[in-house]
């Protein structure tokens, strides 16, 4: 018995599954991409990305304490003491005891680390709209939208 088998190729429009090299590894390289962008904006305003984190984290979230904060970047809090040791002796951020908890210390944004999240805020969408470049404003809308819903539905899994 003799069976013949046939092999057809997707149609182009079959490449909305990101094709060969897969949304994975595409999503990759843009977040490599995008983060060494934004480290060299970053970096001219002698600002880190982690440091970054923290100033939107209590522009956000307002004061929190060290654990809290931590827990929020998903960083480990051993690794964030030194960043917000760093942070302070710039004057970007403060710390003080948490008047509930004499045990507990709470970050706190200062007027210095707000000035520094607007210059960075700036920075950043400059490389995003550097990025972005060959989408249109229609394009750029449903990429965020994409993204968002994709983000929504891997961090509902559990965000790392």
């Amino acid at each position: 018995m003799n069976v013949k088998v046939t092999i057809e190729r997707q149609p182009a429009s079959a490449a909305a599954d990101c094709g060969a090299e897969g949304c994975g590894l595409l999503l990759t390289r843009l977040a490599r991409a995008a983060n060494r962008s934004l480290a060299v904006a970053l970096d001219e305003l002698g600002l880190r990305a982690v440091q970054f984190g923290v100033l939107h984290q209590l522009a956000d979230a307002g004061p929190a304490s060290q654990a809290d904060l931590a827990a929020g970047l998903r960083v480990h809090a051993s690794n964030l003491v030194g960043v917000l040791d760093e942070m302070e002796g710039d004057g970007l951020i403060s710390r003080q005891r948490d008047p509930r908890d004499r045990r507990r210390q709470v970050v706190l944004l200062t007027a210095a680390g707000a000035t520094m999240l607007r210059r960075a805020e700036r920075a950043a969408a400059q490389t995003e709209a550097e990025l972005l470049t060959s989408l249109d404003a229609t394009e750029r809308a449903q990429l965020r939208s994409l993204l968002g819903r994709v983000a929504s539905h891997a961090c509902a899994r559990g965000c790392g």
